[in-house]
């Protein structure tokens, strides 16, 4: 008989899990709601639930009798797959390993109590006074949201109070940080853990949209150009932290701020799944041939052995998402989107849901950036060339006007 999976989530993140475990041979089970999720039409079967009815699920788990319970690329659900899996008596990792990777004030008082380098920070409740003696500038988010939603810099006094409760209006568990803002580029860092042991992959760049008080990537860029002596830094503090939380297996996606300045550098968060926008199920395997999602797929199935080879085995070449976000009001035109396909080094160009007619509102947060482009290249050097291209090559207007903001 067919082993079976329970994967927790159908949003796109996961198509590439539900995928390969069909290759492999399981019986897949997507659980989620009703809505216009590609997972759903994908599985075997749609269970058509809440992902946090822990109970409920962990009893439907049961009657199906299912052998693995996994998600990726999603930080809502790496602290339910954990609880489910931990309940059911199957392979994954602790509950309060993935609540310290997934809950930002939990990883933050971690942190403190283990002198790993991240920004000072303080966490509130609803109905908590605000905290006094705080240095601005500030950054405030939800303990536990994703996709930078209800995050903003604060730079005085008297923008707090509103930044404090948009950022509550995003967190299910009804807290928020406010920690100091540290200056400098970001850096990301994908690896794997496997036995409380941690395998660095890869590091990439990360640029921002030039919106104030907002933090909304809009590429993301492998490999990074910082220095070797800091990559080994970071890989020393990421192998510190596995080795305290100790976590069975998991793909690991961390974000460093660096200032090439002073060397110094901070953990920003660092997250027990695959980095999404595609870095993970393509970016990863474009630029270095590590496929992260086979790896959690063997890792989750026992086979480690392999696991450690195939992190082993890498190679140089260079990978980059691009997004961007449109100006307020009615698409009028889109243009350039067959020319971009066809391009050898574009992958893929999620823009087919972009129609004239279509309203554009304010960008708000990460979720609201349009595509992503999705393009490879041997070198940096030519990956510029390429994007260059996408961005003289594709175009849109709203009300009549170019509304493509790129940087």
């Amino acid at each position: 008989m067919k082993k079976k999976v329970m994967i927790i989530g159908a949003g796109a993140g996961q198509v590439p899990l539900i995928n390969l475990c069909k290759q492999e041979g399981l019986y897949t089970y997507v659980v989620s709601p009703f809505g216009p999720y590609p997972g759903i039409e994908l599985a075997d079967t749609h269970i058509n639930d809440d992902i946090y009815h822990v109970d409920a699920l962990v009893e439907i788990g049961r009657d199906l009798g299912v052998d693995y319970v996994i998600s990726d690329q999603s930080d809502y659900a790496v602290p339910l797959v954990a609880s489910i899996a931990d309940r059911l008596g199957l392979p994954g990792n602790k509950p309060e390993v993935a609540q310290t990777y997934s809950y930002k004030s939990k990883f933050r008082t971690f942190c403190e109590q283990h002198r790993i380098p991240a920004p000072k920070a303080r966490q509130i409740q609803k109905g908590d006074d605000l905290p006094d003696g705080l240095t601005y500038p500030l950054v405030v988010k939800p303990s536990d949201s994703q996709g930078s939603r209800g995050i903003s810099k604060v730079d005085s006094a008297d923008r707090l109070e509103q930044a404090v409760q948009e950022a509550f209006a995003y967190s299910k568990k009804g807290t928020v940080v406010i920690e100091e803002f540290f200056k400098g580029r970001e850096v990301v860092c994908e690896g794997f853990a496997l036995d409380g042991v941690y395998y660095p992959v890869a590091f990439g760049d990360r640029n921002y949209f030039n919106l104030a008080g907002k933090f909304i990537p809009s590429q993301t860029i492998f490999p990074s150009s910082i220095s070797l002596e800091i990559e080994k830094r970071i890989i020393a503090n990421e192998r510190l932290i596995t080795s305290l939380l100790k976590p069975d297996f998991g793909t690991v996606h961390s974000e460093y701020l660096v200032n090439e300045e002073t060397g110094d550098f901070v953990v920003v968060e660092s997250a027990l799944r695959g980095g999404g926008v595609y870095i993970a199920s393509d970016l990863i395997p474009l630029s270095v041939g590590v496929d992260l999602t086979k790896i959690l797929f063997l890792a989750m199935t026992g086979q480690k052995d392999t696991v450690v080879t195939l992190l082993e085995n890498r190679i140089k070449r260079a990978s980059a998402y691009i997004c961007f976000y449109l100006d307020e009001g009615h698409i009028t035109s889109i243009r350039g989107v067959d020319e971009v396909k066809s391009m050898s080094h574009v992958k893929k160009a999620d823009v087919d849901n972009l129609r004239v007619g279509d309203v554009v509102p304010r960008i708000e947060h990460k979720g609201m950036r349009k595509g992503p482009f999705i393009v490879e290249a041997t070198t940096l050097s030519e990956l510029d060339k390429y994007i260059r291209q996408i961005q003289t090559v594709f175009s849109i207007e709203t009300d009549g006007r170019p509304a493509i903001h790129w940087i």
